[in-house]
C-alpha cells in the first residue's frame, strides 16, 4: 500500500483525486494501487510513504525493532547513502494526544537509531540528511502502530522530489514577529516547496495586499514591491521605501514593463474570477515567477484547480499545485516560466 499525508478534513478530497483509498485517520490516507506512486503528485497530499507496511508493538523498543527488521536488508544491499525521517500526523483531533504522539515518535526514532548501530555500525554511517537519499519514513499512528516506508524519492515533471523532503511534508517556518499578519507563513511555505528564492532587487507585483503579509516576505528578501489593494497596508509595511502601494483591486491592474520577476495573489475572491486573473497574467506573459491562491467555498469540487495547473503549463511555465500546511480551504499555485527554446540558426 502507499500512504499519503493531508491535512485533517481534506481526506475526501485527497481519496478523489487518487480515485479510491480510505482514510486512516486524520490526515492520513492509505490506497493500494502501485500506480500512484509515480504517475500523480495530487494537489491534496503533502507527502507519500511508497510501499509502506504496518506494524505493532506495546513498546517503543518493540515498534524500532520491527520497523528495523523491514528495511535493513535493504539498507544492507544499497550502498548509498539513506536518510530517517520519522513523525506524527500533523492534525490529530485531541491536541493533547498530539503532544504525546509527537513524543513517542521522537523516542522511536532514538531507539531505531541506537538498535541499529548495534546490529550495523557500518550501515548507521551511511545516513544522511540529503533529500534525495533513500528514504526510510516512520510514521506513528498511534502509541502502538507505525507504518514503515522505505523508498527512493523520484523526479516529477516539474523537477521536484516525491516524497517531498519535507518530514510529513511540514517545511519548518519560524516565527516573524515583524510580519503585520500570519498570512506570511503561507508564502514562506510555498517558496520552501517551490525551491525557488526572491532574489535582492527582484521586481514583485503583489496582489491583494493588506495587510502586508506576502509584501513583508518580499521585503525582508530585498525586492521592490508593488503592493496592489484598496485597503489599508500595516503601517510597518506602507511606509518602506521599496513598497508602491496601488489603490486599485486585483483585477484592474496591470504592470508597468512587464514582465516583472515575481506575482504573489492572495486575493479573496471567487476561485473562478481568480482563476481567470492567473490565465490574464501568464497568457500575457507580465510575470516570471508567480506564488498564487484559489480560494474555495465548502469542500466539493477542486477540478477548477486542476484545470489552472493545465492552463498554466499551457502558458509555458513549469507549474504545481498544493494544500500546504498552512493553507484554510485554499490551494496554493506556483510556478516559473520554462526556458524558451533557442532559436534555430538563420542560414546564409
Amino acid at each position: 500500500m502507499h500512504v499519503f499525508i493531508c491535512s485533517a478534513g481534506f481526506e475526501p478530497a485527497l481519496v478523489a483525486l487518487l480515485g479510491g483509498g480510505k482514510a486512516w485517520g486524520p490526515g492520513v490516507v492509505a490506497v493500494g494501487d502501485a500506480h500512484v506512486v509515480a504517475a500523480t503528485d495530487p494537489m491534496f497530499a503533502r507527502q507519500i510513504l511508497p510501499d509502506a507496511t504496518a506494524v505493532f508493538g506495546a513498546s517503543i523498543r518493540e515498534l524500532a525493532e520491527r520497523a528495523l527488521e523491514i528495511v535493513l536488508s535493504r539498507l544492507e544491499q544499497c550502498p548509498g547513502p539513506w536518510r530517517l525521517d520519522v513523525f506524527a500526523p500533523d492534525s490529530p483531533v485531541d491536541a493533547n494526544l498530539h503532544g504525546e504522539t509527537d513524543r513517542r515518535a521522537s523516542l522511536v526514532r532514538d531507539r531505531f537509531v541506537v538498535e541499529l548501530k548495534a546490529r550495523r555500525r557500518a550501515v548507521g554511517r551511511r545516513r544522511t540528511e540529503d533529500a534525495g537519499a533513500m528514504r526510510v519514513q516512520l510514521l506513528l499512528m498511534d502509541r502502538d502502530r507505525l507504518i514503515v516506508s522505505l523508498a527512493t524519492p523520484v523526479a516529477l515533471a516539474c523537477g521536484a522530489l516525491w516524497p517531498s523532503p519535507f518530514v510529513g511534508g511540514r517545511p519548518a517556518i519560524g516565527d516573524d514577529w515583524d510580519a503585520p499578519s500570519s498570512a506570511f507563513r503561507k508564502l514562506e511555505e510555498a517558496l520552501r516547496w517551490m525551491g525557488t528564492d526572491i532574489a535582492l532587487g527582484a521586481r514583485v507585483v503583489d496582489l491583494g495586499a493588506a495587510p502586508g503579509g506576502w509584501s513583508h516576505v518580499a521585503l525582508k528578501r530585498g525586492a521592490s514591491v508593488v503592493a496592489v489593494d484598496r485597503a489599508d497596508l500595516d503601517p510597518r509595511v506602507g511606509t518602506h521605501p521599496r513598497l508602491t502601494h496601488v489603490r486599485r483591486t486585483a483585477f484592474s491592474f496591470e504592470p508597468d514593463d512587464p514582465p516583472v520577476d515575481w506575482l504573489l495573489c492572495d486575493v479573496i475572491a471567487a476561485p473562478e474570477k481568480s482563476r481567470g486573473l492567473l490565465d490574464r497574467w501568464l497568457s500575457k506573459d507580465w510575470c516570471r515567477h508567480f506564488a498564487f491562491h484559489l480560494k474555495f467555498k465548502g469542500r466539493g469540487d477542486y477540478r477548477l484547480a486542476e484545470g489552472a495547473v493545465k492552463s498554466a503549463r499551457d502558458s509555458g511555465f513549469v507549474v504545481r499545485a498544493k494544500h500546504l500546511f498552512h493553507d484554510k480551504n485554499e490551494v496554493t499555485l506556483w510556478g516559473r516560466r520554462a526556458p524558451r527554446e533557442m532559436a534555430p540558426p538563420t542560414l546564409r
